[in-house]
């Protein structure tokens, strides 16, 4: 009797390649990869301003920190991030690789990545915090997620100022910038 390609099972199925693959990661990352605290942004507690997407009330809420092992971080430094006298100004960029089961501790699901509901959420990196502003998917096996990479922006000060919770990201002294101190004639 003849039997069909589709029944024959070997050793290797889909469950033990992907265990296996998450086993490799898990050691190369432990060997030569890095780490980032992740922060989920809680819709349900948060209080945002209708038109200005702004903290109002309590403000915006989080849930973390986690901290994540991940496969690899790209941290792409701007030279010079005052602001120009356009207004414009440059950031930090960051990217980074990792393994979806590890991204999932933070409570993310395959849907949250799909949908973009992490367009609000936090990281923090070499003492600087980022929001994270895409995320792909960059490797399954039948619709199993393996590798997800993350693309995120450094947050200037002024962004951070509704978010208490971040307040040992901030690099400025707003309350002496309110008593007429400027960051450029005190560092002279």
């Amino acid at each position: 009797m003849w039997s069909r390609l589709d029944w024959k099972r070997g050793r290797f199925n889909v469950n033990a390649e992907t265990t296996l693959i998450h086993r490799a990661l898990r050691g190369y990352q432990r060997q030569v990869g890095d780490s980032m605290t992740y922060w989920r942004f809680a819709y349900n507690e948060s209080e945002m301003d209708d038109v200005y997407d702004e903290a109002a009330g309590t403000g915006r809420a989080y849930y973390g920190p986690w901290q994540i092992p991940v496969i690899h971080v790209n941290h792409g430094e701007a030279g010079d991030t005052n602001p120009r006298d356009s207004g414009l100004y440059v950031r930090d960029t960051l990217f980074i690789i990792a393994e979806f089961n590890q991204i999932s501790r933070a409570g993310l699901t395959d849907a949250d990545i799909k949908h973009a509901t992490y367009q609000r959420d936090r990281v923090a990196y070499n003492n600087s915090l980022f929001a994270v502003t895409h995320m792909d998917i960059q490797g399954q096996i039948r619709r199993r997620d393996i590798i997800v990479s993350l693309t995120c922006e450094q947050l200037r000060d002024d962004e951070l100022v509704d978010d208490p919770q971040f307040e040992a990201y901030v690099t400025t002294d707003y309350t002496r910038l309110q008593q007429g101190f400027s960051p450029r004639r005190d560092g002279e």
